[in-house]
């Protein structure tokens, strides 16, 4: 069974990355995975999902920050197609150290897992409304 892609929009607002405070957070070695699913209000195309990346000043000086943007970015284009749901939001946020150093195998498998307990939280608290 083949499953289909899903399209990914890049979310370019600050109050997009704000709005994303309130969803989930999951912690990972290699970096932060935040997500949340939009409201049915939104005039965004319901039938996509969005991602960020941000990387601090924290993370080095702009030779670092941008290489760890860029596996970011790789990670994104590798694991959401198939793993992120319609109508979802989701922000990577890149760790000291961690995000340009750990193998890029393993960040992919941090990924996949994240999105797994971010989608599961997600219907357990849907549940409970």
């Amino acid at each position: 069974m083949d499953k289909k892609k899903l399209l990914l929009e890049k979310l370019t607002k600050h109050a997009d990355y704000v709005e994303m405070r309130k969803g989930h957070k999951i912690p990972t070695s290699g970096f932060v995975l935040q997500g949340k699913l939009r409201t049915s209000d939104s005039v965004i195309n319901p039938n996509v999902a969005r991602y960020g990346l941000t990387c601090s000043k924290r993370i080095g000086n702009a030779v670092r920050r941008n290489r760890a943007k860029r596996r970011l970015r790789s990670l994104v284009t590798n694991v959401l197609p198939g793993s992120a749901l319609e109508g979802w939001d989701y922000v990577l946020i890149g760790k000291v150290n961690s995000t340009e150093n750990l193998p890029f195998v393993i960040l992919k498998k941090e990924l996949s897992a994240a999105l797994t307990k971010i989608h599961d939280r997600s219907d357990s608290e849907l549940e409970k409304c």
